[in-house]
C-alpha cells in the first residue's frame, strides 16, 4: 500500500509516534563481504520509536511523506506498512502505520 503524501500525524489519543536517533556501537569491516573485523564504531542509529504529546507540534500536524516501507510490522500486524513524514519545524522524523489489507490507519 502506498501512504498518502500528506497527513495529520495525531493519532486518536492527541499524540505521535517520533523516530528518535540513540547511539549505538555498530561494527566496522574493512571489507563489504563481512570479513575483516577491524573494531566497534559509535554511530546515530535511528531506530528507536518515542511516543509524544502533540502540544510539543508548534506549527501544525501536517506532514509530508519522506519514505515507507510496505514489509514492516506494528505489535503483532506484520502486514503493516511504516510511512516516514516530516513535520515543519519538528526536527525528528515522525512514523505513522498502515494495515496492508484494509489500507486504514493503525497507530
Amino acid at each position: 500500500m502506498i501512504p498518502p503524501k500528506t497527513i495529520d500525524v495525531m493519532d486518536r489519543h492527541g499524540g505521535f509516534t517520533a523516530l528518535v536517533p540513540t547511539l549505538q556501537y555498530v561494527k566496522k569491516f574493512a571489507t563489504n563481504d563481512g570479513k575483516g573485523f577491524i573494531g566497534w564504531e559509535r554511530k546515530m542509529v535511528e531506530g528507536t520509536t518515542l511516543w509524544r504529546p502533540g502540544s510539543i507540534l508548534k506549527k501544525g500536524t501536517i506532514g509530508e511523506l519522506i519514505s515507507y516501507d510496505e514489509k514492516s510490522f506494528f505489535q503483532l500486524n506484520d502486514a503493516a506498512t511504516m510511512a516516514l513524514y516530516r513535520i515543519k519545524g519538528y526536527r525528528y522524523k515522525v512514523a505513522v502505520w498502515f494495515d496492508n489489507l484494509t489500507g486504514e490507519r493503525i497507530a
